[in-house]
């Protein structure tokens, strides 16, 4: 098994108009090697039928929040990365360099009453997709998870499950799941435990 030495949680500050984060970090000198970026943030339109309502100060701010802030996440997890492989230069994959962000089906199943959210969410898959393209090489994994239904849609706010994202997140740094991609999306089963889900 795995040890994380260092975790860091990135969030976006309510009411940011520019890519400003902050980090809540249990970490050692050097960096975290476990980074799980779980913000998000969403306006909803004035008219369900109308997306391209929401003004575009509200768009801004949540894009901030969805994704520049992540970037800037990405960012500092990265540089972490290579100061702790540096320092520990005979860790023998010790270490799991997991960026983890929280995603939702929106950039792959569009829904209009969440323009907001899903333009984000879209901008940070992409942003995982190059990570994990980039960084593949030394080790870093990247993953974007989406907590789906059975049938592979869009979870209901109410039936979302922190625990079972924690438990997803754990197995992921043990390598027990998330083994064939950055997208991985996840089913939490009658018995709340998590399984992963075929696209």
């Amino acid at each position: 098994m795995l040890s994380c030495t260092t975790v860091s949680l990135t969030f976006a500050r309510d009411g940011v108009q520019d890519p400003k984060f902050y980090t809540v970090t249990y970490r050692s000198r050097h960096g975290a090697d476990l980074n799980v970026h779980p913000a998000a943030a969403f306006t909803m339109p004035p008219d369900a039928n109308d997306p391209f309502g929401v003004p575009t100060a509200s768009f801004e701010q949540d894009l901030v929040v969805n994704a520049s802030s992540a970037y800037a996440g990405l960012y500092h997890a990265t540089q972490g990365f290579l100061a702790l492989k540096a320092k520990s230069k005979d860790d023998s994959g010790a270490s799991p360099y997991v960026y983890i962000a929280t995603g939702n089906v929106t950039p792959f199943q569009p829904n209009p009453v969440a323009v907001t959210l899903g333009s984000g969410k879209a901008a940070l898959a992409y942003l995982i997709s190059v990570g994990a393209l980039a960084y593949n090489a030394a080790g870093y994994r990247f993953y974007f998870t989406s907590q789906v239904t059975a049938d592979g849609g869009a979870v209901p706010y109410h039936d979302v499950s922190g625990e079972a994202h924690g438990d997803l997140y754990w197995k992921v740094v043990n390598g027990e799941m998330g083994l064939s991609g950055w997208d991985l999306r996840f089913v939490v089963n009658s018995d709340g435990g998590v399984i992963e889900r075929e696209k």
